[in-house]
């Protein structure tokens, strides 16, 4: 008798562990994992707060897409969270989209929030969009319910990353927005046709405030600049192609006259894809050579007419001012900037284009 009693407690006992393990699960189960945040104005108050969450369901995944509107990010979250039944943890958000408007008012609120309140990464990427906000989150949710990976794999330089896309960070859009010689570009994207997301372009903040924009092919630029180029991307020139698989930037900075000096020597590795045009390597290499040229020029005359130093040329200057100067780095000595550039370019492999 004692014998029986001794194993159906022991029973009960496990099963009691088993249970509240399964409770565990339950709950962890229940903590969806939001994927992407947007941020826009509000038509009552200040801020509309989206947030894209993917929820399985039958044996599948769906995204559902919950706003809020409220006088605080904080807030909004917060009733956000009450009514949906799965709490939320907002550490995983991995991308936050940031309406125009917004951004061209100033994101340093919204951006200062984010990393004192500690709820969401500080590593979440940033970008900026024109497009209704519920609607661009309902349309990339749509394809990430088929393509778990998508979103990912769209910020991912393994994977379906192009090199022309600048990747803003929480943490250097924070940085930035502190720093008196640094400043950022945000990517500007929209819902795509037959893609998940459209990349536009790149958004030109200073000091945390969009200042203009330019085109993708001039954000490339700025990877180059960085050397921050990964894998190849397809230059076309005439009736020629080629594909930069390498880069390397010294920068040499000085004053001359009162006013700063930079000469930027880039040299740049080639693949020749395509020559329809029947040229030689060199002209080839000349006239890419030149056209780069060109292309910086005019990003640095745009960059400087904006007053923003996305290419960060100020903290090359950063031991040559006095600390009292820093502060009027964008509006006295950026726009006197003078540069020189040097480009080289060098078709490492023609593969078998000679031939044809």
């Amino acid at each position: 008798m004692m014998l029986k009693k001794l194993y159906t407690g022991t029973l009960l006992i496990l099963c009691a562990a088993f249970l509240t393990g399964c409770w565990d699960i339950k709950d962890l189960n229940h903590r969806v994992l939001p994927i992407v945040m947007g941020i826009s104005k509000g038509k009552t108050h200040k801020y509309r707060l989206h947030i894209q969450i993917p929820l399985p369901e039958r044996n599948r995944l769906i995204s559902k897409v919950y706003y809020k509107e409220a006088d605080t990010i904080s807030k909004a979250l917060t009733e956000i969270d009450t009514d949906i039944e799965a709490g939320i943890d907002f550490m995983h958000v991995q991308l936050i989209v940031i309406d125009r408007k917004v951004a061209e008012e100033g994101i340093q609120d919204e951006v200062a929030f984010i990393m004192r309140s500690q709820q969401i990464p500080s590593k979440a990427l940033l970008a900026i969009t024109s497009e209704e906000m519920g609607e661009l989150l309902t349309r990339t949710g749509n394809v990430i319910q088929n393509e778990e990976s998508a979103l990912i794999n769209f910020f991912n330089k393994n994977a379906g990353w192009s090199p022309e896309i600048n990747l803003a960070y929480i943490w250097n859009a924070f940085g930035a927005i502190h720093s008196d010689t640094e400043d950022i570009t945000i990517p500007i994207l929209r819902s795509g046709k037959s893609t998940m997301l459209e990349f536009l372009g790149s958004a030109v903040m200073a000091k945390g405030q969009m200042k203009g924009d330019i085109e993708k092919e001039q954000s490339l630029l700025i990877n180059l600049f960085e050397e921050l180029f990964e894998g190849s991307v397809v230059q076309v020139m005439g009736g020629a192609s080629v594909a930069i698989v390498k880069c390397k930037n010294d920068l040499h900075t000085e004053w001359r006259e009162q006013h700063p000096f930079l000469r930027m020597n880039m040299r740049l590795s080639l693949h020749l894809i395509e020559n329809n045009d029947k040229r030689s390597e060199h002209e080839i290499e000349e006239a890419f050579s030149k056209d780069i040229k060109t292309r910086y020029e005019e990003l640095f005359k745009h960059l400087k007419k904006l007053r923003s130093d996305a290419l960060g040329i100020g903290q090359h200057f950063r031991s040559k001012l006095p600390l009292d100067q820093l502060p009027n780095w964008r509006q006295m000595y950026y726009p006197n900037l003078e540069t020189e550039m040097n480009i080289k370019c060098n078709i490492s492999n023609s593969g078998d284009i000679r031939s044809n």
